[in-house]
Formats: structure tokens, C-alpha cells, sequence
């Protein structure tokens, strides 16, 4: 059933590529195979032609069950554009509550509106190369209140905390083991999914329940993981609010407070930040654009980073800083987890004098002592066996030396100064770059960042960061350049951007 957006089929055609509604003479259960991709894409028509169908095998007196299953049905990949007229909620709606059991046929990667999809469904068999994630709806909203209810009901709070919150990635042996995965089919998916189906009977899997004092004192340590792991964003802990009315309280009451915490989280900037960031990842995923594009802008951030080092810092505190404003990983721990030339270059190759707006050998003075990093040479830090690790002393001797070449003192650098000037500078080397290629929009920039180069999807991207005075780079491209001129004069573009309407 071809439901793809771009090309929308009649309602007959639709129907017409389905199974026909009499089943297999044997088996007796009925198989939906629509090879599209999941429900956020689909618009009001192939909703409806979906749902017809779905109720005529439920009426039929010769199915016992129906076996949904699809080769991209499930991912809820980037390119699957959420349709305007959002049908997700009546197809959920139609699967749970379809007068026979409704029986997913899952295999890799089941995501997003593919696993609310999924957790519709009376029952679950995966195939050992499935994975299921990131829970949260797109464009800026929550799970819708029927899924999370559904979750709660068959994994425990805490471990479905982690798969909703907290965007752990369950293989099929976990998802079997905490309750969300009925079986795993070693081989023939679709064969197992239709035995279990034709035993099924239309039983329902019996509701997890736990004692009320357990569950609160589960969500009490929740919160304080996600205040200690996500103290500056607003959506895991309102989409916590709302596991937690899922799970404790009845409901009739359960959806109508998710429905006004996901009301209320919509509007918030930080929803707005990410339905941007998703469109314009949307974007990008259809998009002919270079890989040594992603190097060249992060580039204006990671030279600034080592300015910073001459002037006093560590690579410990400035790893440490980029990790606490959302980035997934510092670029010294990369750079001795990969290699420096594969983290600090600007194209091809180890950034050279003719990279830097004020030189700095730092990165030259690394590379004669032979600290590149990777698996084969010692880098920033020094590795204990632990897998703990500290700053090295010998690094801090080059940083002198390299200060000293720069005539440069050496002295604490306050942490919030880090951010501001590494922020600072990407916005602004993204901001040149973009005026230099006419095949760019800043929502391009944008998502190379926050899909190849770790940036917080939350946060939008640095020029969207720039464009809704969420910080002030102008101020501060004026202030340091005062001190010390590393990050370059303001592009006459980023002018235009923060320029106010």
C-alpha cells in the first residue's frame, strides 16, 4: 500500500495493492503489508483507506487476526514528512481497538511514529535485527497519550523512562526481556508472526501493575536523573510529567494531562527549536552536499577551542563545558578517540598556518611529539586502565610553550567564556560559509550541525541560535576582539541575521 506523501494514489489503488480481505484458507489470519513509511506521513485519505481496511478484517467472520507488517512501515526516518493533516492518533486508535488482534511484524530500526505504531498492536514479534528508540514525536510534541499509557502498561516506569527519556536503544533480546517485544523469530518473521496470530484469539496481554509506592520512588530518582543529566532542556522532564501520569494514574484522567502538558510543551521555544531542526534535517537527508562540508564549519569552533587552551584552559574543562551546553562529545576526547587529523582539520588535512586567524603552533607542536591520537599514539589526556583519564602534564608543557611563541599569558579561563566564544565563533564561521555558497540555507547549516557535528537538536543550531537572540554574537565577536582577535570580524550576513525584522 504505497502511502507515500509525495505521491499520493486514489483510495482505490490503495486498496488494491493490499492482501484481499479473505485469508489464507489455512491460517485463516489476514496480512497488511504496506510498504510506506509510518503514519506521521500520512495524510487523511490514506489514513481512511487504512482504516477501512483494518475494520473490514475485523468484521469479517473468517479472520481471527491480522498480521501488520512492512519493510519501512515501522522507521520513522528522516525523510517521512509529517503530513498536514496529522492523522496519527485515529490510526493508533483503529489498531488498538480493531475487533481482532493486530499482530507487528517488526525488523531494524523500529522509531517514532513507527513504534507508536508498534505499541498499537496487541502483540509484538521481532526479527534479531531490530532495534527500537526515540520514543518522542516529532514537530515539537510528545508521545501521544495513548502510546505512553500503552508503554506503561507493558515495561516497567523505569526502564521505559530510559527508552522515552533518556533515548536508549533496545536491541530485540532487551525489548523481549523488559516486556515490550513478545517474540523474536530467528528466522521467517512473518511465519511466526502469523502463529502467534492464529493462537492469539483475540486475548490481550495482561497489564503491568506494580505497587503505587514503588512506582513513585522510581519517578522521584528519574527526576533527579534527568535534573543531573539535562538540567538547561524542558523536554525530558515534561515528558517524565507525563510517563508518570501514565503510569499512576487512572486513564480517562492520564490523557487529559498529557494532552495539556504536550499543549503546553508545543508552544515552548525549546519544542519550536526542534521542529526546526528536524525539518531542516529533513531537508538534508535529500540534500547532495559534500562531507568536507561538516569539517569546514566546525573548523571556526574547534580553532577557537584551541585558543583557548593557549590562554589557560584545559582540554578537560573545555570537554567538559561543550558536553553541559548539549554537545555529544568533546573535541579532545574525540580527537584521542579518532585521531587528531580526523577531528582538527579543515579539509583534507591537519589544519595548517594559512587555517588561523592568529596562528597558534599548538596543534603543530602536538603532532612533532607525536600525541595525534587514535587507537596508536597518546593524545590530550593520559588513559588510565580504568578507562578514567586525566590531563596529561606533558600536553600542558607544549600549551606553554605554544603560549609563549603567541606571547601570550597563560591564566584560568572562567567556564562560562568557553561556550560563549566557541558558540560565538561557529556561528559566525557558519555565517562566512554560508555567504560563500549559494546552494546553502541556514537550516542546511543548521542540520549538518546538529546531525554530523553533535550539536544540541534542542537548541535549533547556531544560526538559529543567532536569528532568535538566544545569545548575542555580534557583542561578543566586538568584545574579544578587543582582548585577542582569534575568531575573526562579524560576517556582514550574520548581520542581516540578528538584525531585527
Amino acid at each position: 500500500m504505497g502511502l507515500r506523501t509525495p505521491r499520493r494514489p486514489t483510495l482505490g489503488a490503495l486498496i488494491g495493492q493490499l492482501d484481499p480481505l479473505t485469508p489464507a484458507p489455512v491460517r485463516q489470519v489476514a496480512h497488511l503489508k504496506l510498504d510506506c513509511p509510518p503514519p506521521c506521513s500520512w495524510d487523511a485519505a490514506h489514513a481512511r483507506g487504512f482504516i477501512e481496511k483494518i475494520t473490514a478484517f475485523g468484521e469479517d467472520p473468517d479472520i481471527c487476526a491480522i498480521v501488520l507488517h512492512g519493510r519501512r512501515l515501522f522507521s520513522d526516518v528522516l525523510a517521512a514528512k509529517t503530513a498536514p493533516d496529522d492523522a496519527r492518533s485515529v490510526v493508533y486508535a483503529a489498531v488498538a481497538g480493531s475487533a481482532k488482534p493486530v499482530i507487528a511484524a517488526l525488523s531494524g530500526p523500529v522509531t517514532g511514529s513507527g513504534l507508536e505504531l508498534a505499541l498499537a498492536c496487541a502483540a509484538r514479534v521481532a526479527s534479531p535485527n531490530a532495534t527500537f528508540s526515540t520514543l518522542a514525536r516529532s514537530e515539537g510534541h510528545l508521545p501521544a497519550a495513548e502510546t505512553l499509557i500503552r508503554l506503561a502498561r507493558l515495561v516497567e516506569v523505569e526502564r521505559a523512562a530510559n527508552l522515552g527519556v533518556f533515548n536508549a536503544v533496545w536491541d530485540s533480546k532487551a525489548a523481549v526481556e523488559y516486556g515490550l517485544v513478545d517474540l523474536v523469530a530467528a528466522r521467517d518473521l512473518v511465519h511466526v508472526a502469523e502463529k502467534l496470530a492464529f493462537s492469539f484469539n483475540g486475548g490481550r496481554k495482561l497489564t503491568l501493575s506494580a505497587e503505587p509506592e514503588v512506582v513513585a520512588a522510581k519517578i522521584y530518582g528519574l527526576r533527579a536523573k534527568v535534573r543531573r543529566d539535562a538540567p538547561h532542556q524542558s523536554a525530558p522532564m515534561t515528558l517524565l510529567r507525563a510517563l508518570e501520569f501514565a503510569a499512576q494514574t487512572p486513564a480517562k484522567r492520564a490523557r487529559v494531562e498529557i494532552d495539556r502538558l504536550d499543549e503546553a510543551f508545543a508552544a515552548s521555544p525549546e519544542a519550536q527549536a526542534l521542529t526546526y531542526a528536524e525539518r531542516g534535517q529533513a531537508t538534508l537527508s535529500r540534500a547532495n552536499l559534500p562531507a568536507e562540508l561538516a569539517h569546514e564549519l566546525a573548523w571556526p569552533l574547534l580553532r577557537e577551542a584551541i585558543h583557548l587552551l593557549d590562554e589557560g584552559a584545559t582540554p578537560g574543562q573545555i570537554d567538559r563545558e561543550l558536553q553541559r551546553f548539549g554537545f555529544l562529545q568533546g573535541p579532545f576526547t574525540r580527537s584521542d578517540r579518532d585521531g587528531m587529523e580526523a577531528v582538527f582539520r579543515r579539509q583534507t588535512s591537519l589544519a595548517n598556518g594559512e587555517d588561523w586567524i592568529t596562528y597558534s603552533p599548538t596543534l603543530d607542536l602536538m603532532a612533532d611529539e607525536g600525541r595525534t591520537g587514535g587507537p596508536d599514539a597518546p593524545g590530550w589526556y593520559r588513559h588510565a586502565s580504568d578507562g578514567r583519564f586525566t590531563f596529561e602534564p606533558e600536553v600542558d608543557r607544549l600549551l606553554q610553550a605554544s603560549a609563549t611563541f603567541q606571547r601570550c599569558a597563560r591564566a584560568p579561563i572562567v567556564d562560562e567564556v568557553i561556550v560563549e566564544r566557541c558558540l560565538t565563533a561557529a556561528i559566525n564561521g557558519a555565517a562566512h560559509v554560508l555567504e560563500a555558497r549559494a546552494d546553502l540555507s541556514p537550516a542546511l547549516v543548521d542540520a549538518i550541525w546538529t546531525t554530523r557535528l553533535g550539536f544540541p537538536k534542542w537548541r535549533g543550531g547556531p544560526l538559529y541560535m543567532a536569528r532568535t537572540h538566544a545569545c548575542d554574537p555580534l557583542a561578543s565577536l566586538e568584545r574579544w576582539t578587543r582582548v585577542r582577535n582569534t575568531a575573526g570580524v562579524a560576517a556582514p550576513l550574520l548581520r542581516r541575521i540578528v538584525a531585527p525584522p
